[in-house]
């Protein structure tokens, strides 16, 4: 099965992938990247062979709430032509605000002369796996609405674990280089677990602006940049309403762009985030972001679940359905309004 994955990269390196992205990528695969942590094992897929991905698409859809749907876990796989993966991409995560699993947006190359919008990513709030971003030849990723990755599952490379990995997303046409220039994700306020990861991104902006501390505030090196992790001697500048006390915090340009920095630092007994910086400050463990109070009833946002205006681990066994982070009864729709 390795052997079949290596031989799907020598396709695209002879259909025109530079040397060095080439020898990066396998070297990627090698360490862990690949198409997948956990591949599947080949009597499993046969047993699927004859089942489309859109007509698992079509079947999980049916299966979830509205404003949900299901991540992926096939890192920078896909089935298909480019046409195709682009497609079902839209198909997955138009209108989604709740991502169960893994957010993988990969393999969409310039190459294959589409025009990629990925405006359907903007509606995305909450992500409860990892997110990926790699071999992608797009200007902008529009995570715009993006709160919390929860990261329960990790992206796994040499002993590290991940919540967010960008890498890879610059190809050369010629002497002319196109690719990531703006990772836009205003609203994210927390990666509940692993670092982030930067690799091979030489056009991306800003992301060293950004105070990596505040959403990752767990690890004490929570962010690792890579060979050409960014682009140094970016000419793209925030607006001067991005600064806090003379330095810039943004992820874009425009003020839309700016990130909010200001948080108490928390005792370190806190085992997340909290609302005041004494030992009595810390934020109930089902808070996620932020919280106003140290109760599961003072959430900014919660962690896994909402259940009667309480954070709660899981839905309890009553609920009929969840819609996103909220567990919800049939009953709840016919009663009236306050």
């Amino acid at each position: 099965m390795y052997l079949g994955v290596l031989r799907m990269f020598c396709g695209d390196k002879q259909r025109g992938m530079s040397d060095v992205k080439f020898v990066s990528l396998v070297i990627l695969v090698l360490l862990g990247f690949g198409f997948g942590q956990d591949l599947v094992e080949d009597d499993v897929v046969d047993d699927i062979d004859d089942v489309s991905e859109a007509e698992i698409d079509e079947t999980i859809s049916k299966s979830i709430p509205r404003g949900d749907c299901y991540g992926t876990h096939v890192g920078f796989g896909y089935s298909g032509g480019p046409d195709y993966h682009y497609e079902m991409l839209i198909k997955r995560y138009k209108g989604c605000t709740h991502v169960e699993g893994n957010l993988e947006i990969a393999s969409l190359s310039s190459s294959a002369n589409i025009s990629y919008d990925l405006s359907f990513l903007s509606t995305i709030e909450v992500v409860t796996g990892y997110v990926l971003l790699g071999l992608l030849d797009v200007d902008v990723i529009p995570l715009t609405s993006l709160k919390l990755i929860r990261a329960d599952n990790t992206y796994k490379i040499l002993g590290e674990e991940y919540g967010l990995v960008v890498a890879l997303t610059t190809e050369h046409d010629g002497s002319r280089r196109t690719g990531l220039r703006e990772l836009q994700l205003p609203a994210l306020r927390e990666i509940a677990r692993g670092k982030v990861l930067f690799q091979q991104n030489p056009l991306l902006c800003f992301v060293d602006t950004i105070a990596w501390n505040v959403i990752v505030p767990r690890e004490e090196y929570p962010v690792i940049f890579g060979e050409n992790a960014y682009d140094k001697a970016c000419d793209l500048q925030c607006a001067s309403e991005c600064e806090v006390d003379g330095k810039p915090y943004c992820w874009g340009q425009g003020i839309d762009m700016c990130q909010t920095v200001h948080t108490p630092v928390c005792d370190p007994f806190c085992p997340g985030r909290c609302f005041n910086e004494d030992i009595f400050g810390c934020c109930h463990p089902e808070c996620a972001v932020g919280c106003t109070g140290p109760s599961d009833t003072d959430c900014v946002m919660c962690k896994y679940f909402e259940h009667d205006g309480r954070c709660v681990p899981s839905c309890p066994a009553d609920v009929s359905y969840r819609e996103g982070q909220v567990c919800r009864r049939h009953l709840d729709n016919y009663l009236p309004n306050d």
